[in-house]
């Protein structure tokens, strides 16, 4: 399958090209810095610039994989001000559903957050005061207006949202939960394979998803 991978460079999306590779597909990869991993075509790119997501999105693409999010000035500090238009993934995936449209690939999965949209009100204490004092809750908003890009396109999508991301090396011990406790946690290696199993899947979502936003973290 050929997969085009949008944010290769970050955390989550240098692990879905490490496992889109280790499953025998070829990776177009689109991000903002240069990447060290082996890939079939890799652009460095604005993810905004629409030119060059329509260029892109020409070679046979069979799905898109969106791992793009708003970036902070201080990554480990959650007060940090954005380097991002705060609207980043709404205005992005606008794009790339257009392109998409007009070359003909129907199917994306966009990452999302747990405790976006409706699945606040599954949110621990923490995570909702950090929503309403840090950057994070303008992300989260950026984020709710981009499943709604989704759920209006017309296309095959989906809108996984993670718990709290962690490093290490993949479990395969990913559920679906309606929660997001304290210490709730998912490995970006987990989501990366939970994405790339997802593409495999001829119809979405699947009954044990619930729904084509799935809330997932590890155990």
């Amino acid at each position: 399958m050929r997969v085009l991978v949008a944010g290769a460079s970050g955390g989550v999306g240098r692990a879905v090209v490490t496992m889109a590779n280790a499953w025998g597909h070829e990776v177009f990869a689109l991000s903002r810095k240069p990447i060290d991993q082996p890939v079939w075509r890799h652009m460095q790119v604005d993810i905004l610039n629409e030119a060059a997501l329509f260029a892109a999105m020409g070679s046979d693409i069979d799905v898109v994989i969106s791992c793009i999010g708003m970036q902070r000035r201080n990554p480990n500090n959650p007060w940090s001000p954005s380097i991002s238009p705060i609207n980043l993934t709404y205005m992005a995936t606008r794009s790339m559903c257009r392109c998409m449209k007009m070359c003909g690939v129907s199917r994306i999965i966009a990452l999302s957050a747990a405790g976006v949209a409706e699945s606040a009100a599954g949110l621990n204490f923490v995570m909702k005061t950090m929503i309403a004092t840090t950057m994070i809750g303008t992300a989260y908003a950026d984020l709710a207006h981009m499943e709604q890009v989704l759920a209006h396109s017309g296309l095959d999508w989906l809108a996984p949202r993670p718990t709290r991301l962690i490093d290490g090396t993949p479990t395969s011990r990913v559920r679906v939960t309606d929660r997001f406790a304290v210490n709730d946690s998912i490995r970006r290696s987990d989501v990366a394979c939970w994405i790339i199993d997802a593409i495999s899947q001829p119809t979405w979502p699947t009954a044990e998803w619930g729904s084509r936003t799935p809330q997932i973290t590890g155990d």
